[in-house]
């Protein structure tokens, strides 16, 4: 039994994280606060310009 107990408890910690983190941008900057994102930069590839309001470089300011 315990044998069996060590085996998942390696299974269970080789098992990929619950939580991924995005790779497409937000529907909007409310979803990406909601999920803990802000100040999303060009260089990210969850920046969109229709959520950077002032072009200042920053979408979805906090």
């Amino acid at each position: 039994m315990l044998a069996v107990s060590a085996f998942f408890t390696v299974a269970i910690g080789a098992a990929a994280p619950a939580y991924a983190a995005p790779s497409v941008p937000f529907k909007n900057c409310t979803a990406a606060k909601a999920a803990g994102y802000c100040d999303i930069t060009t260089d990210s590839p969850l920046y969109t310009p229709s959520q950077d309001r002032d072009s200042d470089g920053y979408a979805c300011e906090c």
